[in-house]
């Protein structure tokens, strides 16, 4: 069996995200000198810091989200709530449930895609509660009016086509695609006033399993 082909756009993404925060903590580096050296305007330079500290947490977000997953890799529930905090600054909030619990890479990158397409099937914003369990990971908002894009939640679940996709949107796709890849179902639930969306991890295969 011959290898499995590079995802060139998933290490283009890693690539850009990796060279770009090198520079951005060298910033950060310059800006500890400069409010040690300024006695006045301290202020100021902690607004800058700020947004450097959100920008580079936002880099590490879109590295995992968009980047090549190592299923040897995990990231804990403590380290994904440090980067969706700094992520989702506006209308959308993410809070993690399950303390002390971890998933491999790949799943985390798939709850972060999940929560891209529920950011753009939320007008309104929303507080997106996020509970970590052995068999799955489950995504629910409610009180806050739904408007899923038309068709993208059905390629999604069920692989329907896509036309005319844009940037904005390419989170659907990339959600499909891992899917496909990692062998995790996904069930998603779209009212009015509530969104869920259901991960379940994939049944490990049993030894001389098979058709009787």
């Amino acid at each position: 069996m011959s290898p499995a082909a590079p995802d060139l756009s998933a290490l283009v993404s890693a690539r850009l995200c990796h060279d770009l925060i090198s520079p951005m903590g060298a910033i950060g580096n310059g800006l500890e000198l400069l409010e040690m050296a300024c006695g006045e305007g301290r202020a100021e330079l902690a607004l800058v810091n700020d947004s450097l500290a959100n920008a580079l947490a936002k880099l590490r977000f879109f590295r995992i989200a968009f980047g090549p997953a190592d299923a040897q890799a995990r990231q804990s529930a403590e380290e994904a709530a440090q980067l969706t905090d700094a992520m989702f600054t506006g209308r959308l909030t993410v809070a993690w449930q399950g303390a002390g619990a971890d998933m491999p890479r790949p799943l985390a990158r798939i709850v972060y895609l999940a929560l891209l397409c529920l950011e753009k099937s939320l007008p309104m914003g929303g507080n997106v509660r996020v509970a970590i369990a052995p068999d799955a990971v489950s995504l629910a908002v409610d009180g806050r009016r739904t408007a899923p894009p038309p068709g993208l939640w059905e390629h999604v679940t069920r692989g329907t086509p896509v036309f005319g996709l844009k940037a904005d949107a390419v989170q659907f796709a990339l959600l499909r695609q891992a899917l496909e890849l990692t062998g995790h179902a996904i069930e998603v639930g779209l009212g009015e006033t509530t969104a869920t969306v259901r991960i379940a991890t994939p049944q490990p295969v049993l030894a001389g399993a098979g058709p009787s």
